[in-house]
């Protein structure tokens, strides 16, 4: 199977290939990870520091799945999530969240520094701007609340970009790094005295005590779920947190920012850079996201920050092409810590909404504490057994609904009436036997049907174009075109159809 089936993202085109090995048999340590992204290695990394040893268990490749599809901006700025917090939670949870962000940021540099990591950091200030008079006042007052939390904020008028802003909060001392190549670079430190890190080892079996693989089993006191979205139905978070994905595109610009910038209003457009060895500038955008599967919101979006990154940057040709996938929780503060009560659950980090490098790092020093019996301040606002999230209820149920259609509907054509009929190129979900039918015929002629019902809770998948997948827009599993799993919570692979 392909690191990630269809198109490659940059970060993992321009890294080197690394190597683990798969899980070989029995195994026991301190604390067994599933998930080898940025939580899952950062988790492992601290705690061997800590004196633990660990396991990571990755079902792919280290640092190429959704960490290797970010941005990878380093920084504490995440639009205007200060006020949003201040206003559902509080000033002094919001400062939590704040110093947890900043915790992350620093963390990043003295891992990178202290195992002498090649991943191309370097401090870039962050910028978020509006060309809209009615975001503003919002700009504003994200800049006051921020400089009140103790976050390095100032309200700017004019930028570096190739157009006029009206405002923008400038965050200074923050940084941009090359993710692939950190997370495979701290992942390279872990191996040995009693810890490990596997690959293409996928959990198909879990408990709070043990993680168990086609290849082998890994026992533990505790198990860490640093899986995107806790696998299976663990804590119910699936009802909790809901999936978005985001196109992100990347080619060689002549017209180079300094920062990385992101506007808050719709469409959205998220720009960093990045300098090749040769010396090629690339501009990284991210776009507005969209529910996964939907295949004309995917064509729409994409288009939209090719033609802006074009008409403002003097790029050239759009090299790399991919969507990543994250999730958003009901009120805007992650899920992070036990699942449940400790002994009974696992630790879980989920529901990033597209800022997971310095969250991700500072849910892995959450997790760590906890695997060693430590309090953390943070778990106040971050804390993964909430029962009920304060606010964004409204929001949740309104996707909720938009989930509801999508189960009755689909979002690709149904024309075809048979795999006979599709093009090649062309994907369809047909009716076949009795049963819903994912198809796609590829160039050379090759049909590949499966399944078109995701073997997490059963709803209908859609077509991604781009990676040529099929997602899952209720809760984001993602499958390559023969119903192998490239990320959960599914752990089943698809039914591969058979005519009958």
């Amino acid at each position: 199977m392909a690191e990630r089936a269809g198109n490659e993202t940059y970060w993992n085109a321009t890294a080197k290939v690394t190597a683990f090995p798969r899980l070989p048999g029995e195994l026991k340590v301190d604390t067994a990870i599933i998930g080898g992204g940025i939580v899952g290695i950062t988790t492992a990394r601290l705690l061997k520091d800590m004196g633990q040893s660990v396991a990571v268990i990755e079902a792919l490749r280290v640092g190429r799945q959704v960490t290797g599809g970010s941005t990878a901006k380093v920084t504490s700025q995440h639009g205007l999530i200060y006020q949003t917090l201040a206003k559902k939670f509080g000033e002094d949870r919001a400062r939590l969240y704040a110093e947890a962000q900043q915790r992350g940021l620093r963390t990043i540099g003295q891992l990178a520094a202290a195992h002498r990591i090649d991943c191309d950091l370097e401090p870039a200030a962050a910028f978020a701007f509006t060309q809209q008079e009615s975001h503003v006042a919002k700009i504003e007052k994200e800049v006051e609340i921020a400089r009140h939390l103790g976050l390095p904020a100032t309200l700017v008028r004019q930028t570096d970009l190739p157009f006029p802003v009206l405002a923008a909060s400038r965050f200074d001392q923050q940084a941009q790094f090359h993710p692939t190549r950190y997370v495979t670079g701290l992942a390279a430190t872990i191996p040995g005295a009693g810890s490990h890190v596997f690959e293409q080892s996928r959990a198909i079996d879990w408990g709070p005590d043990r993680v168990v693989t086609e290849s082998g089993t890994v026992t533990a006191s505790q198990v860490v779920m640093a899986t995107h979205l806790p696998l299976g139905q663990v804590g119910g978070y699936y009802a909790r947190a809901y999936p978005q994905a985001e196109p992100v595109i990347a080619a060689r610009i002549g017209r180079v920012p300094q920062g990385m910038y992101i506007n808050v209003e719709e469409p959205s457009f998220s720009i960093r850079t990045h300098t090749r060895e040769n010396g090629d500038v690339y501009g990284i955008v991210a776009g507005t996201s969209f529910k996964p599967g939907h295949v004309d919101d995917e064509r729409e979006h994409f288009a939209t920050i090719e033609r802006w990154l074009t008409d403002h940057f003097e790029a050239g040709a759009i090299e790399f092409r991919w969507v990543n996938e994250d999730y958003k929780s009901m009120d805007s503060a992650l899920f992070i810590g036990w699942s449940a009560a400790p002994g009974n659950g696992y630790l879980v980090a989920t529901g990033f909404d597209a800022w997971g490098i310095t969250s991700g790092t500072a849910a892995a020093r959450i997790l760590a504490d906890l695997a060693t019996g430590r309090e953390n301040p943070w778990l106040e606002i971050f804390d993964a057994r909430r029962v009920k999230p304060i606010a964004g209820g409204a929001e949740f149920v309104k996707e909720n609904a938009a989930t509801a259609a999508h189960l009755v509907s689909g979002y690709l054509s149904r024309k075809p009436k048979s795999l006979d009929e599709l093009d090649a190129g062309e994907a369809a979900i047909l009716k076949l036997d009795g049963k819903q039918v994912a198809a796609f015929r590829d160039e050379a002629g090759g049909v590949h049907a499966v399944s078109a019902v995701c073997t997490h809770l059963g709803c209908v998948l859609g077509w991604n174009e781009t990676d040529r997948t099929w997602d899952c827009a209720c809760h984001g599993s993602r499958f390559d075109l023969d119903g192998g799993v490239i990320h959960g919570p599914a752990v089943t692979p698809l039914e591969v159809h058979r005519p009958g």
